[in-house]
């Protein structure tokens, strides 16, 4: 008898021991999203409506595709969409604001990670990509970038670029972490102002219609690895392919900081400051 009271004490034993193990797993399974934006929006995670701005509750680790909409009563705001990833055990924070567009809206993801035990690490990107970047108020590169051994504590990371308005988001170093901070920066309304005044394409000059222009432009190193053609003189102007350091190719023309190429039988344009041009 007693043995059969000790055999059933154990498996009672076993079975708490399982469930407890089971309730573990599943609270460290879970993580746990943090989502503003201005204008209110209302929040979908893979197409499936979950709240509205503010929003803050608990989800699954995962990938997920987010979508905020603007509310009714904002019909000059744009809808975005993008990638988080939550991981187990830490906040991940989504901060949107949304502008007429997709390049005049603006916003940061910040997450954290697991990395070690004692190093503090910052990764900073953006977009557009090769903005400068200043942590706690001094210039530190361009984006990408990766800070490591920073210092315990909350740290502010800027990043500004010309025709942009510049985005200040604060990240608390954690020993034993690493926090991930994702940048759009959204256009000046200057910059927009003269992005819809270049949509009509600046006339090439003289000397390449006559055929007689033999002046060519050099790529110069990129923080990348490599430079960005697009469709237009303008960052929110549509990539349509890439160059690389020390390659050269036909100028035609410039405008406002941006040179006019030709490449592959076509025409694109790149950033100046990445190129040099000469005869």
């Amino acid at each position: 008898m007693n043995q059969k009271i000790i055999g059933l004490a154990i498996i009672l034993v076993l079975i708490g021991l399982g469930i407890f193990a089971f309730i573990t797993f599943k609270a460290r399974s879970i993580s746990r999203l943090n989502v503003m934006s201005n204008p209110g929006a209302s929040v979908f995670l893979n197409e499936k409506l979950v709240g509205k701005t503010p929003y803050l509750a608990k989800q699954p680790a995962g990938v997920y595709t987010i979508k905020l909409v603007p509310d009714a009563d904002s019909p000059d705001a744009s809808t975005w969409q993008g990638k988080v990833t939550l991981k187990a055990g830490y906040e991940t924070y989504v901060k949107r604001d949304l502008g007429a567009s997709e390049v005049s809206s603006g916003g940061e993801i910040v997450s954290i990670d697991k990395i070690g035990e004692t190093d503090s690490e910052i990764s900073v990107s953006s977009s557009p990509d090769a903005v400068t970047i200043l942590l706690d108020g001094q210039e530190r590169g361009v984006s990408p970038q990766l800070f490591r051994n920073v210092t315990e504590g909350d740290h502010d990371v800027t990043l500004t670029s010309p025709g942009y308005t510049a985005r200040t988001v604060r990240a608390q170093a954690i020993p034993g972490h690493k926090v991930s901070v994702e940048i759009q920066l959204a256009l000046s309304a200057e910059a927009q102002t003269q992005t819809a005044s270049d949509s009509g394409q600046p006339t090439s000059s003289s000397s390449t219609s006559t055929g007689a222009n033999t002046t060519q432009v050099t790529i110069k190193d990129t923080p990348t690895g490599f430079l960005r053609v697009r469709s237009g003189p303008s960052l929110s102007a549509s990539e349509t392919a890439q160059v690389k350091p020390g390659e050269k190719y036909p100028y035609l023309d410039e405008s406002d900081g941006w040179y006019k190429i030709t490449i592959d039988g076509g025409e694109g344009w790149i950033a100046a400051r990445y190129a040099d041009k000469s005869k």
